[in-house]
This record gives C-alpha cells, structure tokens and sequence, in this order.
C-alpha cells in the first residue's frame, strides 16, 4: 500500500469529513468578512484621504469618487496599504512560532479563536479611528497590534491546516486542503457581491460595519469543531523538552527547541526549493485583491464599486478552477503519462503546480495592458493558477513525515509572512511610479510582480523526491525503508 498519492481524485473518510467541512465553513465565514469589508475599508480610506488633501472637498459625498483619483491620493492610499500588509507581516513572523508551539500544547481550536478575536479588535480599532475625524489617519498603523493576539491571518491558515492534517491522513490530505481552499475562494465570491451592491446605494460604512457580523458566525461555527489535537500526541522534538512541561519559566527554551527541530527540515533541499514557490501566493493575493480594486479605478476611472465586483470574478473562477479545471487536468491522458514517467507519486501535485506558476505569471502580464477587456482576460488567466498554493502545500506534505505535519504549516506561515513584508510596500512604489510616468507604464506593479513571480517559482522545475514509500508487513504493520 502507498502512503501517498496524488492530489486529486480522493476522499474523506467519514469520521475526518465533518471535522473538515465545518473548519472548511469557518474559513467561509473569515473570508467573507475580509471580502465583505475590504472594498469599503477601501472607499473609507480614500475619502479620508480625499478631505486630508483638498479642504475644499471636505462635504465631498461618498458617491462621486472623481477628486479622489488624483495621484497623490491614490499614492498615499496604495503606501497606507502596504503598510498596514507589512506590520502584519512582521506581527505574524514575530508570533507564528510561538502560536504553532502554543497549538501542540493547548490545541488547535484556542489559537484560531485568538486570531478571530484578533481579527474583530483590529478592525474595529480601524472604525473607531475613520469615524474620529479629529483622529489622525496614520492611527489607524496601529491596527496589526492587536494581530499580537492570535497571530493574524497566517497563524489562522496554518493552524486550520495543522488540524486537517491532524485528523486526515496521507492519502486524504491534499482533499482537505482542497476543501478550505473552496472554503476561502467561496467567500471572495459572496462577499464582493454583497459589499458592492450595498455601497451602490448606501454609505461604505454599511458593509464595513456588517462584516462583523461574519466574524461572530466564524466563532460560533468554530465552537462546532471538536478539538482536533490528540490528547497524548507527542512529536520527537518534544523528547528535549519533557522536564519544561510543568516548567512555565521554560516555555521559551521550549520555544526555540521546537523552532530548531522545524527549521531542520530545510536541510532537505526538495522541502528548500517547495518552501521557496510559497513566497508567491501573499503577493500575488495582494495585487489582485484589495490593491487591484485601487488600480482598476484609477486607471480605467472606475468606482470602487464597480470594482469590487471583479472580485466575484475572481471568487468564482477559483471555485471552477478547484471544482472543474483542476480535476479535469488531473485525469487527462497527457498528466498521466507524464507524471507515471517519475518515481514521485506526487509527480501529478508537482506538474500541475508548474502550469498554476505559468498561468499565474502569464496572467500579471496581461493585467498589465492598456485596456480593460486585455485586463480583465488577465485577471481571470491569473486566477487560474491560484492552485499553486494547495498544490505546493500537497507537494510538501509529501516530503516530510507525519509528525512533522504541524511544524511545516509553521515553516510554511513563516515564508507567506516573509513574502508580505516587501509586498504591499514594492507595489505601492511600483503604481506611484507607474503614476508619475502614465501611459503603458501604469502596468509597472503588475510588470514587476510577473518577474518577481517568474524567478520564484522556476525552482519547481528542479527534478525532487518525495519521502520513500511505506510498506505494509503481512501482519499489518508497517515497514519503513
């Protein structure tokens, strides 16, 4: 029997499908509230920014946008933005381990109840200061502090995934990511349809201030999980720390222990070169969600509403992409052949990983163009190859152990985190830029991402090995090789 197989073409067993289908709808509930306020937080900010820098504009209603596409808005909106990614980023690097440590003694359930509770204090700290019109707008920095609880959306995404894998097994794995990976794309479906529609006819604060609502449906349904740690699961590194358990004043030597056994696992250079493709999902998320809404109303002189609805676009091609493209791929006569050439029983995970980087790469070329139809053909290109991260996260479950499944969900928080600092800072550089010179430069963000995209993916070119295959003995138990 092979402890793994390919990506696609398997099922839960039934006492790991509830489990995941419920984790699968708190991941629904936290993306609609991210979809649902993203667009308006948007519009919000921007009006803001509209009164800081034209007094005279000070009554401007939020229905007529034109004033505010002028450079030095959209300028300082884009800098705003990737800054608040980049404080995220380094809360979530700062913390990810420790949360990850935390999830092996506490459970996986606590941590992702901090990072909703996280979620909920941020952005109502980010109300609180756009409602305050003596407040200053640089206040609203503040808001990743409260990420400090709970670690932020990566520690939220890498523990949900540590509990599938902890109730799934080689063979379902890859399914279950597959399944929150629906989850999410569902989300970015719903929550731009109802955030738009609703600030065509009504004030930004509407959606913004609704999205809340999400966050407490994300809670109580988390409240439905049962706790998917086992009560006596041990992984080998914890053999160096079993005196700290009942030793608070430890829990940082405890700490650095559990970071050294995971950072071990990049000596295996196949796990290296993986771990390196996951520097261009954030990116690339960022470019097309929050930041391209922003691009498409300045350059085509679109309102952010109008805007918002692109995101649907997205939410649902991905939702095809998983559904439909991904299988149809994974059966097709051509993969076959290819991957059955290769030892790796993963071979399909890693070529179909490949074609994600390619359409992901192709598509930023084309959102760079100078027309909207050129654009929006480009967004949807670029939105099927968002398979690469469940794909890469496949791939490299298939290169470690069991027990080092939640060590690598930290490892892999930790390269997304990484990726975040420079994001929403070179993007916001590369449109002020692109501003400044107008014309086809206006495309730099999405010239410069598409290189970026190119460089850090081309190491899934690289001929890998996945882990050796186990065997069963006559007697049912296991030979290793």
């Amino acid at each position: 029997m092979e402890e793994t197989t390919p990506l696609l073409g398997r099922q839960l067993a039934a006492p790991s499908r509830s489990t995941v289908l419920l984790l699968s709808l708190v991941i629904f509930s936290l993306s609609c509230f991210s979809s649902v306020s993203s667009v308006p937080l948007n519009r919000l900010l921007e009006h803001r920014l509209c009164r800081q820098y034209g007094a005279h504009h000070a009554r401007l209603s939020f229905f007529d946008e034109r004033v505010c596409k002028a450079d030095v808005v959209q300028s300082q909106l884009a800098h705003i933005n990737g800054i608040l990614d980049t404080l995220e980023a380094v809360v979530g690097l700062l913390v990810a381990f420790p949360y990850g440590a935390l999830s092996d003694k506490v459970g996986r359930k606590p941590v992702i109840l901090l990072s909703i509770a996280g979620f909920a204090l941020g952005s109502a700290w980010t109300a609180l200061i756009l409602a305050r019109d003596q407040a200053t707008i640089q206040t609203i920095l503040l808001a990743p502090a409260f990420f400090l609880i709970g670690g932020g959306r990566h520690v939220t995404y890498s523990t949900v995934f540590s509990a599938v894998s902890d109730v799934t097994t080689e063979k379902t794995r890859a399914s279950a990511f597959v399944t929150i990976s629906l989850g999410s794309f569902m989300g970015g479906v719903v929550g731009p349809v109802v955030s738009s529609g609703l600030m065509q006819v009504t004030s930004p604060w509407l959606p913004y201030l609704m999205s809340f609502a999400m966050v407490l449906l994300g809670a109580a349904l988390l409240m439905l999980v049962p706790e998917t740690l086992p009560p006596r699961k041990k992984n080998p590194q914890d053999d160096y720390d079993d005196d700290d358990d009942d030793d608070d004043t430890s829990i940082l030597f405890s700490y650095l222990t559990r970071l050294r056994a995971s950072l071990s696992m990049l000596r295996k250079p196949e796990l290296a070169l993986v771990l390196v493709a996951f520097l261009a999902p954030v990116p690339m998320s960022t470019a097309a969600n929050q930041f391209f809404v922003q691009y498409v109303s300045k350059r085509f002189f679109w309102s952010m509403a109008d805007a918002g609805y692109l995101q649907s676009v997205r939410g649902a091609v991905n939702v095809v992409l998983l559904l439909v493209v991904l299988p149809c791929l994974g059966n097709s006569k051509a993969l076959l052949s290819r991957a059955s050439s290769s030892s790796s029983p993963a071979a399909k995970d890693r070529y179909l990983a490949q074609l994600s980087a390619v359409a992901l790469t192709l598509g930023c070329l084309l959102m760079a163009g100078e027309s909207m139809p050129l654009v929006v053909a480009g967004f949807v290109v670029n939105t099927l190859g968002n398979g690469l991260a469940p794909l890469c996260r496949s791939l490299a479950a298939h290169l470690v152990a069991a027990h080092e499944q939640a060590g690598l969900q930290t490892l892999i928080a930790i390269v997304e985190a990484s990726s975040s600092l420079f994001a929403g800072p070179a993007l916001a550089s590369a449109l002020s830029a692109g501003m400044r010179r107008g014309g086809v430069w206006m495309g730099l963000p999405y010239f410069g991402l598409a290189a970026f995209l190119f460089f850090v993916t081309l190491p899934l070119l690289v001929p890998m090995r996945t882990r050796p295959r186990r065997k069963l003995k006559s007697g049912g138990g296991i030979i290793e090789p």
